[in-house]
């Protein structure tokens, strides 16, 4: 007797061979696991998703949005879960996943507690306590925006608030991870800033960043993580400081050369 749940499970993958290896094996609770892989990254992830049993397919990353919108038309059970391959869903999580797609009752969608280790430690504060996402929903209800990173799913009908368990998310393991990261959100957000009309000039380069180092190292309590909430912050603040510079330039070479407003 086949006593797997109906959830398609939603993986993007590229070069993420070790992550995979760790998370395939604990979805078994899963009739379907749906990697999307591109094919620019290293062919032993395809391999590795493909001997655990994943069912994978191939297109060449165009951004987070786009991508998990092209994977999601392609799952094929009524309940979808998405995930990173760096996540992981605890015990209680699984149990909790278990409960809400066989009690079902009309409810389109679940949200589940995330965090996040930071060079190998679980970070408390620096405003990412209490960070809830919905990753659990019915497929046909579901749709993904557009945004290159930081993409979100919006899901039509009622939620009940939160499932017990928590999402563990082992993302930034090395500071390499972190300065690749810092420049690509920055890049992808200035992008979106920018097709939204948003402008900058230099009192954002200069404001910016230390507003928001303020921010989550004080207000949001980032100096009880220690060492590893003070580097956090300090990359935090980096990405705003790339992301407004990148602004800033492009508002620069918007103006005409003889603007005097340009400086």
């Amino acid at each position: 007797m086949d006593d797997r749940l109906s959830i398609s499970i939603l993986l993007l993958a590229r070069d993420e061979t070790r992550d995979l290896e760790a998370l395939i094996p604990a979805l078994g609770f899963a009739r379907e696991v749906l990697v999307v892989w591109d094919p620019r990254g290293d062919p032993a992830t395809r391999a590795a998703a493909a001997r655990l049993g994943a069912r994978v397919e191939e297109r060449s990353f165009d951004g987070f949005g786009p991508q998990r919108a092209w994977a999601l038309a392609r799952c094929t059970e009524p309940w979808v879960l998405w995930l990173d391959a760096d996540e992981r869903l605890d015990a209680r999580a699984v149990a909790a996943v278990r409960d809400a797609v066989r009690a079902d009752g009309g409810i389109t969608h679940h949200r589940l507690r995330r965090a996040t280790w930071f060079l190998g430690r679980r970070i408390r504060f620096c405003g990412w306590q209490g960070e809830t996402v919905v990753r659990l929903f019915r497929r046909e209800r579901a749709r993904f925006d557009d945004a290159e990173v930081h993409e979100a799913v919006a899901v039509e009908g009622p939620g009940p608030g939160l499932l017990a368990g928590v999402i563990e998310h082992h993302s930034y393991r090395t500071v390499r991870d972190c300065v690749e990261k810092c420049e690509r959100y920055a890049r992808a957000g200035a992008e979106r800033a920018w097709r939204r009309g948003r402008r900058a000039g230099a009192i954002d380069v200069l404001l910016r960043p230390p507003l928001r180092f303020t921010r989550q190292y004080l207000l949001q309590l980032g100096f009880l993580d220690g060492a590893h909430g003070l580097v956090l912050c300090g990359f935090a603040a980096a990405q705003v400081l790339f992301k407004y510079a990148d602004l800033w330039q492009r508002t620069r070479l918007e103006r005409a050369p003889g603007d005097p407003a340009r400086s």
